[in-house]
């Protein structure tokens, strides 16, 4: 099946980060959450990670985005395993810095969109996924990895890494936002 998530990174405190983004901090949790809204801070890199059930969470919240990277560098991280889609993209200043993004479902396993200034360690990366690529064939797709470890170079987390308690401050559960109805969306309310 895989993942089909989306997972933000900030400089931002958890408290910080949710209250940018409108949503409500639950409970605790004495593990890393399965299938459900989390948030924690990362104790070695001091990045904040919010975790989304929703892949389309990130592009639905970008005006927030853009206006908490005002105060705090901030990452937004796309997984789609279930088509081999991926991107990654840096905010800064209220701007989008870069963006990265690989399409694994198209006929062209070597796709990457690039925008923006990319950073130190892009080429390298790209060089070596692109190696690993040629050398493995179809049967894997190496070039999904490029966005997803760009990202990671800098607050050091992947969305299959597993945490641990030990590495975060803490785990906390994150109330899902409820969507809006048609009728709702149409009135405002």
């Amino acid at each position: 099946m895989g993942f089909r998530i989306c997972y933000l990174a900030t400089k931002a405190s958890p408290e910080e980060l949710s209250e940018a983004l409108n949503l409500v901090i639950g409970d605790p949790a004495p593990e890393m959450p399965d299938g459900e809204w989390w948030i924690a801070k990362l104790k070695r890199s001091g990045w904040t990670i919010l975790w989304s059930e929703d892949k389309g969470f990130g592009e639905s919240t970008v005006e927030k985005i853009a206006e908490l990277s005002r105060k705090y560098a901030t990452y937004i991280c796309e997984v789609n395993e279930t088509v081999m889609w991926s991107s990654a993209a840096f905010w800064k200043d209220g701007q989008q810095i870069w963006k990265v993004t690989h399409a694994g479902d198209g006929e062209d396993i070597f796709d990457l969109s690039e925008t923006g200034a990319l950073p130190d360690g892009y080429l390298n990366l790209k060089q070596t996924h692109t190696l690993a690529q040629q050398n493995d064939g179809d049967d894997v797709d190496h070039i999904f990895e490029v966005p997803l470890d760009l990202a990671a170079l800098d607050f050091g987390f992947r969305h299959e890494s597993y945490l641990k308690q030990k590495d975060v401050e803490s785990f906390l559960t994150i109330k899902v936002p409820k969507k809006k109805g048609l009728l709702s969306r149409i009135f405002g309310r």
